[in-house]
């Protein structure tokens, strides 16, 4: 029982650490991208849109990274004589408001991060509504159960790693690493589809750049999706880990949509118009190749 305590704490810690590197990355990526889309001389459609897209999304994030410092600061510094240790203090304090106003951000944030690897996957499919009917499905329940899962956190001594709030975040966590499971395999199977259709038309720099490893990298969340995955078995296992890989997640939750925010301040965003691909230049111009 006591190696268990002393695991979760030890990947709390190493949670925090790692997410503050990844939080560093997130904020200087934001910083890039809003001087790029502010300091282009064309006219850049939608330009507000990205910046407030993207410091709403940095926002919520350092809520959520202040969230965990502010637990982790009481529990081994000013609560460190509370009967019972760190752990017991972790334990009672779990539905404290700062507590869950964290986790109340790192959801609201992936919320709008699923919202825009929608809105991509849409794009880049030809604006098909057909294709994103189910991702839409499964994310409006991922939604839902995102806001279950805050509400019974914030009840009075409840748990997140049990109970009714632990199957509302399974749940939550299955939804939305099921939709970004299909949603980056619709976009990377568009991708690989053009990318052998552009070969004879693009350069070699253009197909590196538009239809390339880092681009499809990018463009489909994959990495995010994959420690989804990690997160989601863990959580499901009850771990001590799961608390240091969701930690982690929730902080990779800004870094996707930052990244892709970065290729269109850029001019290296990919779209798929009437069949054809396209790319959007950092003026949101569209130049297409058959």
């Amino acid at each position: 029982m006591a190696s268990t305590k002393l695991a979760m704490q030890r990947a709390l810690y190493v949670g925090n650490t790692i997410s503050a590197v990844v939080y560093g990355g997130n904020l200087f990526l934001y910083a890039y991208s809003t001087y790029l889309l502010m300091t282009s001389i064309k006219q850049v459609q939608r330009r507000r849109f990205y910046i407030g897209f993207g410091g709403l999304l940095l926002l919520l994030l350092t809520i959520a990274l202040a969230s965990n410092n502010a637990i982790c600061e009481l529990m081994w510094i000013e609560q460190q004589n509370y009967p019972g240790g760190p752990s017991a203090y972790l334990a009672a304090n779990l539905a404290a408001w700062y507590n869950v106003f964290g986790t109340a951000a790192d959801c609201a944030a992936n919320i709008l991060t699923d919202g825009l690897m929608l809105y991509r996957c849409y794009i880049i499919w030809g604006s098909s509504v057909s294709i994103i009917v189910i991702p839409a499905i499964i994310y409006l329940g991922s939604t839902a159960m995102a806001v279950m899962m805050v509400v019974e956190s914030a009840m009075p001594m409840s748990d997140i790693w049990q109970g009714l709030a632990a199957r509302s975040g399974i749940s939550w966590v299955a939804l939305t690493v099921s939709f970004n499971i299909i949603v980056t395999a619709l976009i990377i199977s568009r991708l690989l589809f053009f990318h052998r259709r552009v070969q004879s038309v693009l350069t070699d720099q253009q197909r590196s750049t538009y239809t390339g490893t880092v681009a499809i990298l990018v463009e489909s969340a994959l990495p995010f999706t994959v420690l989804g995955i990690a997160y989601l078995a863990t959580y499901i296992q009850g771990v001590p880990s799961a608390t240091a890989v969701g930690i982690v997640w929730g902080t990779f939750v800004g870094l996707t949509p930052q990244l892709i925010i970065l290729r269109v301040a850029s001019g290296v965003a990919c779209f798929i118009v009437n069949g054809h691909v396209s790319y959007c230049t950092s003026d949101d111009e569209i130049t297409s190749s058959h």
